[in-house]
């Protein structure tokens, strides 16, 4: 028997990497592939199925398709999968193999993913995927199983010379004339001849398709020898006259069912009867199935079908033979169906099956936004490509989710262009007074997050007035968006007041928000102003809670989570609570250079230098703090870089190589009065320009580093920033230790001691230099004789334990 004998081809290849059923159409590679599949299961390997469709050649629908089918055998790497997919998209592939490699390595359960129909796929990005998958797994943990009519795009020669590689092709699968007996004659039941059986096997040269076909015909044929005289010729020819013979036997509603049905890639009762207007379309699935019409359930409830694609083609050139009339009609109505479910990517491909232009447009522009609010940003974009680029290229709603999808995608030049046409349309188009409006509230909320992307908030209250003005008539998403940007243009300009009341207003808006991204960002928000304020307790609380929000759904790695995580594990860092903040920041860095906004930027490098720091590996610390320099001058971000080269000071390591040297300012080059973010970059510029007067050892140069630090101090004792102040009181605390200032530099650092005690922020007093950290065993002196007077609150064991500065 066929089944036998592949089988036990298959079980004799070992554990290899791949397994190659490659054969032309009908020849059964799925039926082997499905039934090797249940032989492993039956044996407690995981196996999960990929049935790679028409629409797979798109990337990130290929990947989107191959997460589903993890899901079936791993549901939490899914969706950790899922997530970065959607916020990633092609970009996201290196990061979606390596969690997937990783997970299967580490798992003590093996997994086999089985990816039926591979020669659909030839694009080279999802070719070199595969490739990838191939060269980095390890067959003891993931093994690959792929059928295909081709073989391209599976790495075979490599493979081969490997020895991972088991091949099956059209030869193997071949039914010889005692298979071809067993299944004409003991399945089927027909009373053939042992000649009967020779010569159709002959005829169809032991192609199992038309073996089935055959058998189906046979079963209403008078004249079984006559019939099988008939089948002659190429295959092509075989098929076409088989199909003709099975569907002319097949009652008339029943066939009015296949035909209907054939227009989806994938069927169920609900679908089939909107399509055909039968009550029974869950009763005619089965039957299909149980009477062997080449329709495959795809799961154990019978809930989805799919019919074998030879057969689909049939019955589609079936009906555009005979009522081609009635096709866009189908399509539309499929269309319809999966509008109302929320498939839009089906929707839209059924609407342009229909030739309806209109409605495919009008279905990305009523539903597009909904992909967008759940930060699917990358399947939006692969669903505008399907759009014809004269509808794309004309509609400025459109164009707003270009831009859009690629500012969430952190492609600021491509969102650029896309707003730039929008905003042409906008002036030349006809648009309803009421659409315009919105639209243009869009556009000026898009603006300023380009613009917040690149560190520039001076233009932000004006951007997205027209958003927070007509709130109740937009979409709560891009409120949502317009407020958290409100919110942190007040906090780069000190007003953290503001920032506390714009995020009161925005609850309800954010409320309102399907995805949780809205929520996640306003808690952040919420959490660096309480931050700045020094309120430890509080922005902990709040950037748990963003964190909690993000990994909604058990999103634990979307890039959602690893933002909100980045400003927690800082947090955590300054109480030192180094390894919860070190697991954080690492999770964080795996998001690449442009992910988040400058604020995220900033701590995922300068934290997570201080924490590799502080655990003692130094390499590490170098590294990172190369990549946030390389980040800060390819984005051109000057606040970056002045927080690189900040703590590139405080730890004395070399320059990056290949970027410009920048000289520290002198104290003749400071720039007053500074506001907003000018501000912050100068604090950290002329720290370094400080820290490099404190390097040069000279006593005018130390006593230049106390009068600047000692300026700082007073420019902030009274701005209302106490997170700026302490940093600027450990600079001066470190100048004057390192002046031979020693006892106003111990009394100063008495008071902040103090204050980081109350608070429990170890690390500012570890981080603030070489000089002040010495001071800090003269300071614990006078602590315990103060407090054995009661005049300073007692100093647990554990907190001099962490001030020690051997982890510094």
């Amino acid at each position: 028997m066929v089944r036998e004998r592949l089988l036990q081809m298959l079980w004799s290849g070992g554990r290899r990497m791949l397994t190659a059923i490659i054969a032309p159409p009908g020849f059964g590679k799925t039926t082997l592939a499905a039934q090797w599949a249940r032989e492993l299961a039956g044996t407690g390997i995981h196996v999960a199925w990929l049935s790679v469709d028409t629409d797979d050649n798109e990337l990130v629908w290929f990947l989107s398709h191959l997460v589903q089918s993890i899901r079936q055998v791993r549901p939490a790497l899914a969706r950790e999968l899922d997530a970065a997919l959607d916020e990633h998209g092609d970009n996201a592939v290196e990061y979606m193999l390596a969690t997937l490699i990783n997970d299967v390595q580490q798992s003590t359960e093996p997994m086999i993913l089985i990816i039926d129909d591979w020669h659909r796929i030839s694009h080279p990005a999802a070719v070199s995927a595969m490739t990838s998958l191939l060269d980095n797994a390890d067959a003891a943990h993931l093994r690959v199983v792929v059928t295909s009519q081709t073989r391209t795009g599976m790495a075979l020669s490599r493979m081969r010379v490997r020895d991972e590689l088991i091949e099956v092709d059209a030869a193997d699968l071949r039914f010889d004339a005692s298979e071809a007996r067993e299944l004409l004659i003991d399945v089927a039941g027909l009373p053939l001849t042992d000649e009967d059986v020779n010569a159709l096997t002959r005829a169809t040269g032991g192609w199992v398709t038309a073996l089935h076909l055959a058998s189906l015909s046979l079963r209403t044929s008078d004249d079984p020898a006559g019939l099988i005289r008939g089948i002659t010729g190429r295959h092509h020819a075989i098929e076409d006259y088989l199909a003709e013979n099975v569907l002319d036997a097949i009652e008339p509603r029943t066939l009015d069912f296949l035909l209907a049905t054939s227009m989806c890639e994938y069927i169920c009762a609900d679908l089939a009867g909107a399509l055909t207007g039968t009550t029974r379309s869950q009763a005619l699935l089965e039957e299909i199935e149980d009477r062997g019409l080449f329709l495959r359930r795809l799961d154990q409830d019978r809930t989805w079908f799919r019919y074998h694609h030879l057969f689909r083609e049939f019955l589609q050139r079936r009906i555009e033979r005979e009522t081609p009339e009635r096709i866009s009609g189908l399509h539309r109505t499929a269309a319809q169906w999966f509008a109302e479910r929320g498939i839009i990517r089906e929707a839209v491909t059924h609407a342009e099956a229909a030739g309806d232009e209109e409605m495919a447009v009008g279905l990305v522009e009523r539903h597009g936004t909904n992909l967008l609010e759940l930060y699917q940003a990358a399947s939006a974009l692969v669903l505008l490509d399907k759009l014809p680029h004269s509808a794309l290229s004309s509609r400025p709603r459109l164009q707003l989710m270009v831009a859009w999808s690629n500012i969430l995608l952190h492609r600021v030049r491509p969102a650029e262009r896309a707003l730039a046409a929008a905003e042409s349309l906008l002036c030349d188009a006809p648009v309803a007074s009421g659409d315009l409006g919105e639209m243009q509230a869009e556009v000026g909320t898009i603006r300023a997050l380009v613009a917040a992307r690149c560190d520039h908030y001076d233009a932000t209250d004006e951007l997205v007035r027209g958003a927070l003005a007509g709130a109740d008539e937009l979409s709560p998403w891009v409120v949502s968006a317009a407020a958290n940007l409100a919110s942190m243009a007040a906090v780069h300009r000190f007003d953290f007041d503001a920032a506390e009341r714009r995020q009161e207003w925005a609850a309800p808006y954010h409320a309102r928000n399907r995805g949780p991204y809205a929520r996640m960002h306003g808690s952040c928000c919420l959490g660096i102003v309480a931050h700045e304020r020094l309120e430890i307790s509080t922005a902990e609380e709040q950037f748990r809670q963003a964190l909690r929000t993000a990994r909604h759904g058990n999103n634990r790695h979307s890039t959602a989570a690893r933002l909100a995580g980045a400003l927690l594990a800082e947090a955590l860092y300054e109480q030192n609570h180094l390894i919860e903040a070190d697991r954080l920041l690492d999770e964080s860095f795996l998001l690449g250079y442009e992910a988040g906004a400058v604020d995220v930027k900033t701590v995922r490098y300068i934290a997570g230098v201080r924490v590799k720091a502080a655990l003692g590996d130094r390499a590490a610390a170098a590294q990172r703090l190369d990549a946030g320099a390389r980040a800060a001058h390819t984005l051109m971000l000057p606040r970056l870089r002045a927080q690189i080269e900040d703590e590139r000071a405080r730890l004395r390591l070399p320059a990056t190589i290949g970027l410009p040297v920048r000289p520290p300012l002198t104290y003749p080059e400071r720039l007053r009065p500074v506001h907003g973010l000018d501000a912050t970059i100068a604090q950290f510029d002329e720290s370094v320009g400080i820290r490099a007067l404190l390097y040069d050892g000279t006593p005018d140069s130390m006593e230049l580093a106390c009068t600047w630090a000692q300026e700082w101090v007073e420019l902030l004792v009274d701005a209302g920033r106490p997170r700026a102040l302490l940093r600027a009181q450990c600079l001066l605390v470190d100048s004057l230790a390192a002046a031979g200032h020693t006892d106003e530099a111990e009394e100063r650092l008495a008071a902040i001691t103090a204050q980081c005690v109350a608070l429990g922020i170890v690390r500012y007093l570890l981080d603030g230099g070489p000089h002040l950290v010495g001071l800090l065993e003269d300071v614990r002196a006078d602590y315990e004789a103060r407090r054995r007077k009661n005049e300073w609150p007692s100093l647990s064991d554990g907190f001099w334990s962490a001030l020690t500065p051997t982890d510094s």
